[in-house]
């Protein structure tokens, strides 16, 4: 009987050092690109988007709160964080918050009709969005944050009056992100409320 129960606790020891630990778990993805299976997608392809294209977008809404994202379709992390987008624009009703959308190519999946796919997944009159298939906006946003990378599943808010007058997009007055090694402190995962927080506080608006 004594060797049956060492052989269990002997069993129970290896099953638990096996299974992956919840403190290792994380909600962020590191920064490189992924390789995916492609997935079919009966969606339309989106219009395509450039840098100049998100510039003119960006300054017609100046007077605006303005939330812009910039996502990979196929990435969960993205997806998740593009919910988060949806449920803000569904608490704020208000005329003055804009989202601008840029769907770029970070994983092998990704495309034109698989970020329309995706883009489907929230509908409000207030989304501008598009396709940048070279990622240029990503580049440019990515300097912008300091990232020394493409920019991607990174949320930034600006207050009105902000506009975009040089090559380089302006800093945020708010931003959060979902990317390993970043800023612990502005992952949207962990406090996803906290971007909706700060897109109240710009629109004046109380709970």
């Amino acid at each position: 009987m004594r060797k049956l129960k060492l052989l269990f606790r002997a069993i129970a020891i290896l099953t638990f050092a096996s299974a992956p630990s919840a403190l290792s778990q994380t909600c962020c993805h590191t920064s490189r690109r992924y390789t995916d299976q492609p997935t079919a997608s009966p969606a339309a392809p989106l219009s395509p988007l450039t840098a100049a294209d998100l510039r003119r977008q960006f300054n017609a809404c100046s007077q605006k709160v303005r939330i812009v994202a910039l996502l990979s379709p196929t990435c969960a992390e993205c997806q998740s964080g593009h919910a988060v987008v949806g449920r803000i624009l569904k608490k704020f009703s208000s005329s003055q918050l804009q989202a601008l959308l840029v769907w770029e190519p970070m994983r092998d999946a990704d495309s034109p009709s698989t970020a329309a796919e995706q883009a489907g997944m929230v509908q409000d009159a207030r989304i501008s969005q598009g396709w940048d298939a070279v990622r240029d906006v990503g580049k440019l946003f990515g300097a912008t944050l300091d990232l020394h990378e493409i920019a991607w599943d990174v949320y930034l808010v600006y207050k009105p009056g902000i506009t975009w007058e040089s090559e380089q997009p302006p800093q945020p007055t708010f931003w959060m992100h979902q990317l390993d090694g970043e800023d612990p402190n502005r992952l949207l995962c962990a406090n996803p409320s906290r971007l909706g927080e700060e897109v109240r506080k710009l629109l004046g608006q109380s709970d």
